[in-house]
C-alpha cells in the first residue's frame, strides 16, 4: 500500500483519523474468523499512536489480498502501519525507504493532531 494518504489528507487530520500508527516486524498473519479479514501480529519497536502499547500487538484488519488489491504481509517484514478508525478501510503500510518519510510526517503532525476529532476522514481541517 502506498503513502498516497499523506497527499489526500491534511497531516494532522490523517493522524487524528488513525486508530493505530506503529512500526515493527510482522510476526504472523492468520485468517480471522470473519471472511476478508486477517489477524496481523507485529513485534512493535515504535508506537506513534497511541504513544505506547504492547511489545507484541495483534490487529484484526482487512486482508490486503482479499480482492487482489495488495500483497499480504509476510513474517519478518519490517513495516510502519497506519490503521484507520474505519474497520472496513485497508491498512496503509510503508516499507523500506518509505518508512523514514512516513515517520517524519507522523512525528511532525502528532502535536497538531492532539485532542482533535476526526470529522471528515482526515481530508481537510479536523
Amino acid at each position: 500500500m502506498s503513502g498516497s494518504c499523506l497527499r489526500r489528507a491534511s497531516a494532522e487530520g490523517w493522524v487524528a483519523c488513525s486508530q493505530v500508527m506503529a512500526e515493527g516486524e510482522v510476526v504472523s498473519v492468520e485468517e480471522a474468523p470473519e471472511a476478508g479479514r486477517v489477524l496481523l501480529t507485529v513485534a512493535v519497536t515504535d508506537w506513534f499512536k497511541p504513544a505506547t502499547g504492547k511489545k507484541e500487538a495483534r490487529f484484526d484488519v482487512v486482508d490486503p489480498a482479499k480482492d487482489g488489491a495488495y500483497p499480504r504481509w509476510k513474517p519478518g517484514e519490517h513495516l510502519l502501519l497506519v490503521i484507520d478508525r474505519d474497520p472496513t478501510a485497508y491498512v496503509t503500510s510503508y516499507r523500506g525507504d518509505d518508512i523514514a518519510e512516513a515517520r517524519r510526517s507522523i512525528e511532525r503532525a502528532l502535536p497538531g493532531a492532539a485532542g482533535r476529532e476526526c470529522t471528515d476522514g482526515g481530508r481537510g481541517d479536523v
